[in-house]
């Protein structure tokens, strides 16, 4: 299967793919506290490789705090990522071996913009993947983000990314359109409760969650979505030219199962689905 070499920071995308069976590393970074020590811990006791994770003395770990509402939906997320501006060129360089054995990289949208430019620039021979984070972070793709393999912003990100605004399901299809044509292979735009609307050249079209769930809290959903994603890829053991689009479309499925468990659930790590349960979830449909 396809070893994940994942730079990220929300640990969730992570878990997910590392609980539902896959192999992954993480580059990353943290401070010298048991915040960030606490974590790398939990990632490798889930079998996820850490030993790219620099500790940075001196320094605390990025933190994300999000505040929900009655329904259990983030009304407001506070973070600090200023420790992420210590990755820089020269460790994607430094970890070259790993890279080289990597079929798929997933960078975060937490990186700044002149990092992601860098490691697209490097890693431009192996399938990319882009979780913009948030609307006020999406801006810092905006020049690369042809350079992409499957891309999945929500509503809001897809309208800093594209400069587009999407209110009606025809201007959603043209910001869809807006990446295919800067070079994207794949588009996944998450519209919370109502599932995900994929593009690709030849292919469009709503994936929907189950009528029956109940949303416990919407928070993670879209990390389970991607780890679950990149899991369906590397089983397909096919190289980037061999993904067909019908197999595009089956993962975006089975990854939208794996989000409505998500879901379903109140809490971080605990919510995140193993594969069984996504199969399960599958088969109710």
């Amino acid at each position: 299967s396809y070893f994940f070499s994942l730079f990220i920071n929300i640990i969730k995308t992570i878990a997910t793919a590392a609980r539902i069976g896959e192999k992954v590393a993480m580059l990353s970074v943290i401070g010298a506290d048991e915040l960030g020590r606490g974590a790398r811990s939990h990632l490798a006791g889930l079998g996820v490789d850490v030993s790219m994770v620099r500790e940075i003395p001196g320094r605390g770990s990025a933190i994300y705090l999000s505040i929900l509402n009655p329904n259990r939906d983030m009304h407001l997320g506070l973070c600090d990522m200023e420790i992420i501006q210590e990755l820089t060129a020269a460790d994607i360089r430094k970890a070259g071996t790993v890279f080289e054995s990597a079929a798929a990289v997933a960078l975060d949208g937490n990186l700044e913009e002149e990092m992601l430019r860098d490691a697209t620039e490097i890693l431009s021979d192996k399938m990319l993947f882009y979780d913009p984070v948030s609307a006020n972070k999406a801006h810092r793709a905006k020049a690369c983000i042809g350079r992409f393999h499957s891309i999945k912003p929500n509503l809001i990100e897809a309208e800093v990314l594209s400069g587009m605004k999407i209110e009606t399901d025809e201007e959603l299809r043209n910001a869809a359109r807006y990446f295919l044509d800067k070079g994207v292979k794949n588009v996944y735009i998450t519209l919370n409760c109502d599932g995900v609307y994929f593009k690709n050249k030849e292919k469009e079209g709503f994936i929907r969650p189950p009528k029956s769930i109940k949303i416990e809290s919407a928070t993670g959903a879209g990390d389970a979505f991607w780890g679950t994603f990149l899991y369906k890829l590397s089983q397909s053991n096919e190289s980037i030219e061999k993904i067909t689009l019908d197999m595009a479309v089956e993962y975006a499925g089975f990854a939208n199962a794996a989000a409505s468990l998500c879901v379903e659930n109140f809490g971080g790590i605990p919510s995140m689905p193993l594969l069984a349960d996504v199969e399960k979830r599958m088969k109710m449909k």
